[in-house]
């Protein structure tokens, strides 16, 4: 993906802490202890600030902030190791922190005296120029107080800025200042700050324009795995140059996709200058004798993504400009924007028109209208216009995808598409429906000797047989059939599976063929049998727990169906079946149906998720849908000897 330093430093400030009144002694932050006895550390006070400025008829920007943090427990001893990100674009510097060590009614401060210049080592980067001065805390205990001073010096005025109010503790006080020299126009935007309370100043002095924003004593925000990128739902602000004025002349920045486009078509202006002579013979030899375009352009891009393998760069301007295509063929392999560049040139040689594109990833909740700047994009991919006058959007990294399956983490955001220098056109990438992405089990069941044994077939499409193939592709064989068992458990733990058959597609669904036995899972009452037949509890939903305040991610739109057919034993029939069930609404829906039909006893299990993000708005509609789900999910039936009187 594309340069990531923006997203490292704005992840940096939401978890970054804050400031503390030196005049307090320990009896007095024990009280604020009191008040958050479960906080693991509490963000007592931060000050931070960001000047704008012209020096030399150049922009600059410098941050500066002041944080401290009060340990409260033993879990939040973690706090003692910090770490401040640097990359070529943004330079951290002036770095001090000390801490504050409880000592009867007063506290002894420690110099923290090694801070060690590093590789982050959490990026999944091949090569990344971005670094972290880290360090730890000395003495840390609970009750101790984490100060810490910086500075980072922003070189390229287009990565400002961004600033986030909440935090996964307790904050108490946190301030911003945004320092604006009166010659340069700043835009910001507010995002989920709906209720928020946010205490906001302008002060006009002579030579500049000073916004201060204020917040108080918030209360932390629970983290979840499943919920989308906290720029989704925490309150923040992004701001932007759009225009200053320098040596009587105004010149825009930011004020326009426009504006990025064409910097970002600056910045890579000497891209595939010269053709490539092995590049060329084999679109040659991909092409010759398709009359087609279509047909063209799929062996172009499939050829991209069988032969050049996806391995991230990010170093300096490295990180937003692609490599020749050339060479990413000669090396055979490359990250985003390589990919972008070498099916954009193909597909030139080939005589068909492509554009290079920018686009955000889900994790990225901005259009290019409320935020015209890099911040709002930090994936690269190639457009195509086809017949019909529809974009198709070749994402080289979605390996084994067809064509029209686009990468999911792209689905429903906004694509920057450069036609020329100076035009562009902003698509949005369509969101799949529920019918594109399917899983289906088809089994099969008999009762031997109190246990059931059965057969299946499994099908999987779209973004599910994807996710599966990219979760297995690397297992050994036995890893495989532990990850199948998992997958498609039945019953219960004791599930024994045989014969597990693989018939994969090329660029097509994925197909299993399997049998399993599962033994005590039936229960008897004398002449009766009891059993479920929703056999793979991985189809029962979960409810969103009450009180949460973070929405619900979704990888995508999906439909699950389970279909169970029951050959009825001998010597028994139906006694009672459960009563069909269904429940739909905007969130999703489920259906769970019983039929009996030539001795056998067909039960269908089916439910859909039909949107990406779960808002909490939606929690009540989404659990009412859930809990008719579950219920129906546990109901059993029952067989009866049929010589019972």
């Amino acid at each position: 993906m594309k340069n990531k330093y923006l997203i490292g430093i704005l992840s940096f400030f939401f978890n970054g802490i804050s400031l503390l009144c030196l005049s307090q002694n320990p009896e007095e932050i024990n009280k604020i202890r009191s008040e958050y006895p479960d906080a693991n550390a509490i963000l007592l006070k931060k000050t931070a600030s960001f000047r704008i400025y012209l020096e030399n008829n150049a922009l600059k920007g410098v941050y500066k902030t002041h944080e401290e943090t009060l340990i409260n427990k033993e879990t939040g001893l973690g706090f003692q190791s910090k770490s401040v990100p640097t990359s070529n674009f943004v330079e951290a510097s002036n770095i001090k922190a000390f801490i504050l060590i409880p000592n009867g009614k007063k506290y002894q401060k420690k110099e923290v005296e090694k801070i060690e210049k590093k590789d982050d080592p959490d990026r999944n980067v091949f090569f990344d120029d971005q670094k972290l001065y880290s360090f730890i805390y000395p003495s840390a205990q609970v009750g101790a107080i984490l100060n810490i001073d910086y500075q980072l010096t922003y070189k390229e005025p287009r990565f400002l800025g961004s600033y986030f109010w909440i935090n996964y503790i307790p904050s108490l006080n946190d301030e911003l200042k945004i320092s604006v020299q009166k010659n340069i126009n700043i835009r910001y935007k507010l995002f989920n700050a709906e209720g928020f309370d946010l205490e906001f100043t302008k002060e006009e002095k002579s030579n500049e324009v000073i916004y201060t924003w204020r917040s108080k004593n918030k209360k932390p925000i629970a983290q979840y795995s499943d919920a989308p990128n906290f720029r989704y739902y925490e309150p923040h602000m992004i701001f932007y140059v759009t225009d200053y004025e320098t040596q009587g002349q105004k010149k825009k920045l930011l004020d326009t996709p426009k504006e990025l486009l064409e910097w970002y078509t600056d910045i890579q202006k000497n891209l595939n200058k010269t053709e490539d002579k092995q590049l060329k013979k084999i679109t040659d030899s991909l092409v010759t004798g398709v009359t087609d375009e279509w047909e063209k352009v799929k062996k172009i891009f499939y050829w991209v993504q069988d032969n050049i393998s996806y391995v991230a760069f990010e170093d300096g301007f490295g990180g937003f400009v692609p490599r020749d295509a050339g060479m990413v063929c000669t090396k055979k392999y490359g990250d985003c924007k390589d990919m972008a560049s070498i099916i954009n040139e193909m597909l030139r040689m080939a005589g068909i028109k492509s554009y290079l594109t920018w686009i955000g990833s889900r994790d990225i909740p901005y259009t290019y209208a409320d935020v015209p700047t890099p911040s709002s994009d930090n994936h690269m991919i190639t457009s195509y216009l086809d017949k019909n006058n529809k974009w198709v959007f070749l994402d080289g990294t979605g390996k084994k995808a067809s064509i029209d399956n686009y990468t999911s983490f792209i689905q429903g955001k906004q694509a920057l598409i450069g036609i020329s220098p100076d035009s562009f056109q902003v698509a949005t990438v369509p969101i799949k429906d529920t019918s594109f992405s399917q899983s289906i089990d088809s089994i099969t069941i008999d009762i031997k000797s109190k246990m059931i044994v059965g057969k299946g077939k499994v099908q999987l499409t779209g973004y599910d047989g994807l996710e599966y193939f990219y979760r297995s592709e690397n297992m050994n064989k036995e890893e495989r059939q532990t990850f199948f068992k998992n997958y498609f458990s039945k019953g219960n733990n004791k599930t024994n599976f045989e014969d597990i058959v693989m018939y994969p597609v090329n660029r097509g669904p994925l197909n299993f063929s399997y049998k399993f036995n599962l033994p005590d899972y039936i229960s008897y009452d004398q002449d009766e049998m009891y059993l479920n037949l929703n056999l793979d509890k991985n189809f029962i939903l979960e409810k969103i727990i009450e009180g949460r305040m973070a929405p619900l991610e979704m990888k995508h739109k999906t439909k699950k169906r389970l279909v169970v057919t029951l050959n009825i034993p001998d010597g028994y029939k139906i006694k009672d079946v459960p009563v069909n069930a269904k429940k739909h609404n905007d969130t999703g829906g489920f259906s769970s149906t019983y039929e009996v039909k030539n001795n056998q006893l067909i039960h269908i299990f089916d439910f859909y998720i039909n949107t990406l993000i779960i808002q909490p708005s939606d929690f009540n509609q989404y659990n009412s849908m859930v809990t008719e789900q579950i219920k129906a999910g546990n109901q059993a039936i029952s067989l009866i000897k049929t010589n019972h009187d």
